[in-house]
């Protein structure tokens, strides 16, 4: 029999190796790529507006640079599509309880070669979703799974990467999950560019003077990490009425009934995404339960007088501070 003392050793290294097994941070998919598009971010595209429920790499606007995979795992489903939101895409399971998509491919590794032929052969161009109930398909850390393209609603190449639950009801931010290390280094910092008060837009102006009159402010804010020449969606948004914290919002995680609820996250007047132009303004203030509003006393808020403190941070490291007066007419 152990003794008393080796199995308590023995437990903690077990519980050591497994913490150190269940966190360990995945490879990036593309190699000495940057980030092109973040979490949660809003869309338009496809039949309805959604949120962005995964990230995108850059291929440098080139189709057929190999995507890997990023953990050990197994497929457990294949798209067949050239339309459609993602397009060719495929979905790996990990032996941490996790999925992970990878989508808008020109084509797939060589290994699915039959798979896919035998499915063109049966319904030719039609969209097809390939469900694998097995783990015959094996996929190791750093295996080519496919090859960047443009399928779907993709207006350039680019490799679009998801992660989620094992029951694919609730998508995550992948930027938690992944070495950032491995990202190509790139200067960027936050943004607030402009405010928008009670339906109107102004620029934001440090420690500028902005005006309200309804029982409490209706405050949204235009915010972004610049990277490199894009601009992208942030992580967490503190507000502060008088050092009063009064919202905070984490955008990390979505469950899968609201992926097709952005306006509980953006203003529905101020954002848009076209071609060729996007425009965020998230909403600092909500009057519903959701799961990722942290701390929500907006509408208590019944002063006259308000100096704002917000405060940005993205998945990066990055922060921005910003300050603003708000006063009742």
């Amino acid at each position: 029999m152990l003794s008393r003392k080796y199995a308590f050793l023995t437990s903690i290294f077990l519980s050591f190796i497994y913490s150190v097994f269940l966190f360990a941070l995945y490879m990036v998919p593309v190699d000495n790529s940057y980030i092109t598009a973040t979490f949660m971010e809003f869309r338009s595209t496809g039949n309805i507006p959604h949120f962005h429920s995964g990230i995108d790499f850059s291929t440098f606007l080139k189709e057929g640079i190999p995507v890997k995979a990023v953990e050990d795992g197994y497929l457990v489903r294949l798209e067949i599509d050239e339309g459609g939101i993602y397009g060719k895409t495929l979905v790996l399971q990990h032996a941490d309880g996790y999925r992970t998509l990878y989508a808008h491919l020109s084509k797939f590794s060589e290994k699915l070669d039959k798979l896919v032929s035998m499915m063109n052969e049966e319904f030719g161009n039609q969209r097809v979703v390939v469900e694998i109930y097995s783990d015959e398909y094996k996929f190791q850390r750093g295996e080519v799974i496919g090859y960047s393209g443009s399928t779907g609603e993709a207006t350039k190449p680019h490799a679009h990467f998801e992660v989620r639950s094992s029951d694919e009801k609730f998508f995550y931010d992948p930027l938690k999950f992944i070495d950032k290390n491995l990202l190509r280094p790139v200067s960027m910092n936050i943004l607030l560019k402009s405010v928008r008060i009670e339906g109107k837009e102004y620029p934001f102006v440090e420690n500028g003077v902005y005006y309200f009159s309804e029982r409490y402010p209706k405050i949204s804010i235009e915010a972004y990490t610049e990277l490199a020449k894009n601009l992208l969606g942030v992580k967490e948004i503190k507000v502060y009425f008088s050092e009063n914290l009064v919202y905070h919002i984490i955008l990390d995680e979505v469950p899968e009934e609201y992926w097709n609820k952005p306006y509980e996250v953006y203003d529905e007047e101020g954002t848009i995404m076209t071609g060729l132009i996007y425009r965020g303004f998230y909403k600092l203030y909500n009057n519903k339960n959701v799961s990722f509003v942290k701390e929500n006393k907006i509408e208590s808020q019944t002063g006259n007088l308000y100096n704002v403190r917000i405060e940005i941070t993205d998945e990066f490291g990055n922060n921005g501070v910003f300050r603003f007066t708000l006063q009742r007419r």
